[in-house]
């Protein structure tokens, strides 16, 4: 089967209704070949044969560990006869005489074009949000908060690539009154082509940090491709962006509204060393066991079960998103209580009488400082301690990024610290360097040596902070809490 997918009914099926063979034709720059006709109406658009119905088009989306074109005997058992392709070598001539195929240059780019047309049928904002770090998050936030006035589509979970926008924007229906779409990149060009497709009217800007530095070799690199988003967005429309971050100070637009969103009235560090202007701030900040409250531009309270200043900062600009678009400030704060953190996105969670900051789904030098600076302002009455787990995508600076954060690590002295991974051998060599006692830092070679070593430290009453990129799979570390049977 294909690797990417569609969504079942009733979650969101990309339903495209009524469309026509000729439409396809048209938007994709296509060439009919095989027999002319084709079942009507075509219902849905699909990528993934699991999901199949009869009178989808199926697109052979080709990747680099899957190739649709494989699965197209398999779509016509279902019932299938329209099919947009770019391997004609893979289709066999008894199919030809029984089905409609379109054939593009590229599959992907064909499956773009035709999300960008369903988009435009529709006169609707679209929210584009993208940063280095906290992108789901103010998705998340952003969609809960405009979901007290407005049927609101949004990616699910991570879809926020070439394959999980276009895909979204399929689902859009006739009640569907703003989109949250969540745009990510591993590559020059992809936020330029993202927002191309979602044409958006309000764009969020998170932060500009080291990540995937495989594909955008470096800082500057990142806050290009992220900046490309500004390309596309409406004139006039509003950029929201992280007025704390370095990297955005000195940013400006002539054709779109900017507000910067931060800590103060007068915030975070512009070029030159000036401050650059807050729009709207929050102050009077207290992050506790059941999450953050703080109060919005000076005067009015906002509770969250979100903790740590950079969630913060992810509520702000979710919360001038809702703002722009219309929602009250009054359901605004009737509703952020309600919004329950993610799991592995520092998440607590118990086992065994230790508490656990979950915060293992992904992990950059950004998100590592704002999950130490967290756990370093929770109370607790036993230990704090770190498992930490190689970044990963740093490219050739990695090694430089865990020595970076091993001198940041050692500034907080917490009680005791296991780093996992190859690359975190470097970040203990350097945060023992910098004064971290040395028979306080562990070294495990992967996630679950880890795990053993943290049952043997960790005891109840203790608070420790599981950080880590999917790759490493940190989950394990609350596995062997919950399987392992002595200490």
């Amino acid at each position: 089967m294909s690797h990417s997918a569609t969504v079942k009914k009733p979650k969101g099926c990309s339903v495209a209704a009524d469309l026509q063979v000729d439409e396809i034709l048209s938007q994709t720059r296509g060439r009919m070949i095989g027999r002319s006709t084709a079942p009507l109406p075509l219902s849905r658009v699909s990528t993934d044969t699991r999901l199949l119905e009869k009178n989808d088009v199926f697109f052979a989306l080709v990747g680099k560990r899957f190739d649709g074109h494989d699965f197209i005997t398999q779509a016509m058992e279902k019932g299938v006869r329209t099919f947009v392709v770019s391997n004609r070598g893979k289709i066999k001539a008894d199919q030809l005489k029984s089905a409609v195929f379109i054939h593009v240059e590229d599959t992907l780019t064909a499956y773009g074009d035709l999300a960008r047309h369903h988009r435009q049928k529709f006169k609707i904002p679209v929210i584009a949000i993208t940063g280095s770090s906290g992108k789901t998050t103010v998705k998340e936030l952003a969609a809960h908060l405009l979901s007290s006035k407005f049927k609101v589509l949004k990616n699910r979970g991570t879809e926020n690539n070439l394959i999980g926008v276009p895909k979204t924007l399929l689902q859009m229906d006739v009640g569907t009154e703003v989109v949250v779409l969540e745009m990510g990149t591993s590559l020059p060009g992809e936020i330029e082509r993202l927002s191309s497709i979602g044409r958006p009217q309000v764009g969020v800007l998170t932060q500009i940090g080291y990540s995937h530095l495989e594909g955008l070799k470096s800082l500057e690199g990142v806050r290009e491709e992220k900046l490309t988003l500004l390309k596309n967005l409406e004139r006039g429309g509003m950029l929201i962006v992280n007025g704390e971050d370095p990297q955005l100070a000195g940013l400006q637009s002539g054709v779109h509204r900017l507000v910067r969103v931060g800590f103060s009235a007068i915030g975070g560090p512009a070029s030159g060393g000036r401050p650059a202007r807050v729009d709207v701030s929050a102050g009077n900040i207290w992050s506790h066991e059941q999450g953050t409250t703080f109060t919005l531009n000076g005067t009015d309270k906002i509770q969250t079960l979100l903790l740590g200043r950079h969630n913060v900062l992810n509520c702000l600009l979710a919360i001038q998103a809702a703002l722009a678009l219309g929602v009250e400030l009054g359901a605004i704060q009737k509703s952020l209580p309600g919004f329950k953190p993610m799991p592995g996105r520092l998440s607590l969670k118990t086992v065994d009488d230790i508490q656990f900051l979950d915060d293992s789904y992904n992990s950059n030098p950004t998100s590592l400082r704002a999950a130490l600076e967290t756990l370093k302002s929770l109370k607790t009455r036993g230990k704090k301690g770190v498992v930490f787990g190689d970044m990963l995508e740093l490219g050739k600076d990695a090694e430089a990024l865990h020595r970076q954060a091993g001198r940041s690590l050692a500034e907080h002295l917490f009680d005791f610290v296991v780093a996992t991974g190859p690359l975190s051998e470097h970040l203990a060599e350097e945060a023992v360097k910098a004064g971290y006692p040395a028979g306080k830092i562990f070294h495990a070679k992967d996630s679950a040596d880890a795990g053993k070593i943290c049952q043997k430290l960790a005891s109840g009453g203790d608070l420790v902070l599981v950080k880590g990129s999917r790759g490493m799979q940190m989950e394990k570390i609350f596995e062997c809490f919950m399987s392992c049977s002595t200490r």
